[in-house]
C-alpha cells in the first residue's frame, strides 16, 4: 500500500525536530482509522480498542521526538506500536486467545438496499470471522495485515519482525487453511 511518503516525510521532519503537535495531529488524522481497526480485530471491545489505540499515538509521539534512528516508514511503525500494545493487553489481561472480533463492528459494512445481496454478505463475513477464529494467531494476523488492511508483504515482515518469504509462506499456508475450514 502506498503512502502519502512526501507528506509524511514533511509531517515526521516537523514532529522530530520542531516538536510540532499539529503535525502529528494529521499523521494522526491520516492512520488513526486504520490503526484503530487493526486493534478492534484482535481485542473485544470498542472501548479497550479506543484506549489502545490513544496508548498506540501516544509512544509513537514519544518515540519520534525521542529516536535518534530514522523513521523510513511511519504506518509499519504504528502497527509495531499496535502489535505491541495488543500483546501488552493480553498480558495484563492473562488470556492466551486473541478474539477476532466485536459483533458490533460489522453493522456498517454493508449500506446496501438489495435485502438479498446484504444477508448474502453478512453470512459471508460470519463464516470468514469463524474461519479465522480457527487458524493459528499469527496466520490470522497476516490475513489481517494483508487483506484487510491491505499492507505490502515487506511491510508485514516489517512490522512482525520475520523475512518476506516466511511472510508468504504464511499467508499461502492461512489462505490454505481457510479453504479447508470452508470446504473450498
Amino acid at each position: 500500500m502506498k503512502t502519502n511518503s512526501i507528506k509524511e516525510k514533511f509531517l515526521l521532519y516537523k514532529v522530530r525536530y520542531q516538536h510540532d503537535a499539529t503535525a502529528y495531529g494529521l499523521l494522526y488524522d491520516l492512520y488513526v482509522a486504520k490503526i484503530f481497526r487493526f486493534i478492534l480485530y484482535k481485542v473485544s471491545s470498542v472501548e479497550d480498542a479506543e484506549d489502545i489505540t490513544a496508548e498506540v499515538f501516544l509512544k509513537s509521539w514519544q518515540y519520534i521526538k525521542t529516536t535518534d534512528k530514522k523513521i523510513s516508514n511511519f504506518n509499519a511503525l504504528l502497527y509495531r506500536v499496535a502489535r505491541n500494545a495488543v500483546i501488552d493487553y493480553y498480558r495484563q489481561k492473562k488470556r492466551q486467545d486473541l478474539p477476532l472480533t466485536d459483533e458490533d463492528q460489522y453493522h456498517n459494512i454493508v449500506d446496501s438496499r438489495d435485502v438479498e445481496k446484504d444477508i448474502d454478505i453478512k453470512l459471508e463475513v460470519k463464516n470468514i470471522e469463524q474461519a479465522l477464529d480457527q487458524i493459528k494467531d499469527e496466520y490470522r494476523e497476516v490475513v489481517i495485515l494483508r487483506y484487510v488492511e491491505g499492507l505490502s508483504v515487506n511491510e508485514i515482515a516489517s512490522i512482525i519482525k520475520k523475512s518476506k518469504s516466511n511472510v508468504r509462506v504464511l499467508l499461502h499456508r492461512a489462505i490454505k487453511r481457510i479453504q479447508e475450514i470452508l470446504g473450498e
